[in-house]
């Protein structure tokens, strides 16, 4: 491997070994934090029926507990996004 070839690789690993995960994905970045650990629509614990459905609405990101519920979210959306307020204290 010559000079160049070893310092792209170097830069390449030191590039993946300090980035920075925030958690979220593209699909979700600048959106808005969910709030919750239960599904707005069902109530279930968020992770108890596989990995939660997450997008984005109206720049808020929103976590429901499997597929199903997306229907029902969509349907009536601000309803369920009213749950995700909580009232100042």
């Amino acid at each position: 491997m010559n000079l160049m070839g070893a310092t792209t690789l170097l830069l390449m690993v030191s590039a993946i070994g300090t980035g920075c995960d925030s958690g979220k994905t593209s699909a979700t970045a600048g959106a808005k934090a969910y709030p919750l650990d239960v599904c707005p629509v069902s109530g279930e614990k968020l992770g108890g029926m596989g990995e939660p459905v997450v997008f984005v609405h109206q720049g808020q990101e929103i976590k429901l507990c499997c597929k199903n519920c997306r229907k029902d979210f969509d349907a009536e959306p601000a309803k369920y996004l009213a749950k995700l307020t909580v009232p100042a204290k």
